[in-house]
């Protein structure tokens, strides 16, 4: 029987899997770190192969055991950081059998079955995906944090800061630049914005740290006009960009639009609601589809295809997904 490791690395966390060719889990577990390349480039690589031993051990394997590793990266196409993961691959011996792919093209795999679908991520960074008639993805958005993809948890909170910063001499005459304020101090237990700011900066997770504060701002845009306007800017231009993908596909505007989603942020039913408005004008009906199976699987099933072209079906992964380690 052989046997896949798959791995889904964003920017907050990591989750990774093995599975034997018949769909059954062997053994998984999620790391709160993130191993976007870029971001990370100096800590993913050692994370990563962390991890794959870590799993191994659990099952008394050895990585030689392995027939492919599929691994689902942000940032996959950033050069220095790729560098530095395949030699760390190499330093463990499986380079030659691992495959390097974008991080929502693993979570396609698992969400949008028979490659019809358009997948939306919604965490700490946001890109939207499609496959066209000829088989080609088609995206938009997914340039990373520092490129200004609107939308992201990156994006809410760094707008969060902005505002308290820009603010700071009014805060306490403004009840909703307070609650928001009070709600961060929690968050990082300061008592001071300052605090709050070399917090995020000396941390190692620093990006993972500014998206968290997405959480606080979604719950509170109900009764907050400060944190509604930086909900409604996210979802408006996130709308853009599902409205650039669809552009590139055969849909007509005005049918039923089907979305899988994926991603904490478009988790949140207050954020899809905000989103699902920006997208009335276009589509009486938003039907939204979640999977319950980690992008991880999606990494080991596309190195299955791609290294022994074995074709790993959904429903044996569902069925035989009896392990929980996390």
């Amino acid at each position: 029987m052989k046997i896949y490791f798959g791995l889904d690395g964003g920017a907050s966390s990591t989750r990774a899997v093995i599975i034997d060719s018949n769909g059954k889990t062997l053994i998984k577990k999620k790391l709160s770190k993130g191993t976007n390349l870029k971001v990370y480039q100096d800590f993913a690589p050692k994370r990563i192969t962390d991890l794959i031993l870590e799993l191994c051990n659990g099952i008394s394997i050895s990585p030689d055991d392995i027939s492919a590793f599929g691994f689902g990266l942000a940032a996959v196409s950033y050069d220095p950081g790729r560098e530095l993961l395949f030699k760390e691959l190499d330093r463990i011996n499986i380079a030659d059998r691992s495959i390097l792919i974008n991080d929502a093209e693993a979570a396609y795999k698992t969400s949008c079955q028979d490659d019809v679908g358009v997948l939306l991520t919604v965490g700490t960074g946001v890109i939207c995906i499609a496959k066209n008639s000829n088989g080609d993805f088609v995206r938009s958005a997914g340039k990373g944090h520092d490129k200004s993809d609107i939308g992201s948890g990156y994006w809410i909170g760094k707008e969060v800061l902005l505002k308290l910063s820009f603010n700071e001499a009014i805060i306490e005459h403004e009840p909703d630049l307070l609650q928001m304020r009070d709600l961060l101090y929690q968050r990082f237990e300061a008592d001071n914005l300052n605090a709050v700011l070399e917090d995020i900066a000396n941390h190692e997770d620093s990006l993972a740290l500014k998206a968290s504060i997405a959480k606080d701002a979604i719950e509170i845009s109900g009764e907050n006009e400060v944190a509604l306007s930086i909900i409604q800017e996210a979802t408006f231009n996130v709308a853009d960009y599902i409205m650039e993908v669809i552009s590139m596909l055969d849909y007509q505007q005005g049918q039923t639009l089907v979305l899988f989603g994926n991603g904490s942020v478009i988790n949140s039913p207050i954020y899809r609601k905000s989103l699902n408005d920006s997208l009335s004008f276009h589509f009486k009906n938003i039907n939204w589809i979640f999977s319950d199976i980690s992008a991880a699987y999606g990494s080991a099933m596309i190195a299955a295809l791609s290294k022994d072209k074995i074709s790993i079906n959904i429903k044996d992964i569902i069925k035989g997904d009896y392990l929980v380690s996390s």
